[in-house]
């Protein structure tokens, strides 16, 4: 959880200081998301997609945080604007959202 920490401040040193300054560890939902392989997040379909993705790329845990990383930035605006009970609950409860644009957004933050 620390990676995907310092890979969010890394991308988007703004959403990394929001979720610092609210003190929202990321073990509130970070541990389920990494050792679930985020198939609580999404429908079967899509956690299928994100695995099949995850699988072929040669390092496979590192694209696992870009992922993690790309939805914490597809929702930034609800980051930064919520406070710690709204940021926790969307967190934990990730909202449905375009697997396609959270996967091209993930390839992007790897490749840059």
């Amino acid at each position: 959880m620390r990676k995907l920490m310092r890979l969010l401040k890394d991308k988007d040193p703004v959403v990394h200081k929001a979720l610092v300054d609210k003190e929202i560890d990321p073990a509130f939902f970070g541990f389920r998301w990494l050792t679930l392989l985020l198939s609580q997040e999404f429908l079967l379909p899509d956690v299928i997609r994100i695995w099949d993705s995850l699988f072929a790329d040669k390092k496979r845990f590192d694209f696992l945080l870009y992922f993690c990383c790309a939805m914490l930035i597809s929702i930034r605006s609800q980051l930064i604007d919520g406070d710690f009970a709204v940021c926790v609950k969307l967190l934990q409860h990730y909202p449905l959202n375009d697997i396609q644009k959270l996967m091209k957004l993930a390839c992007d933050l790897q490749k840059s």
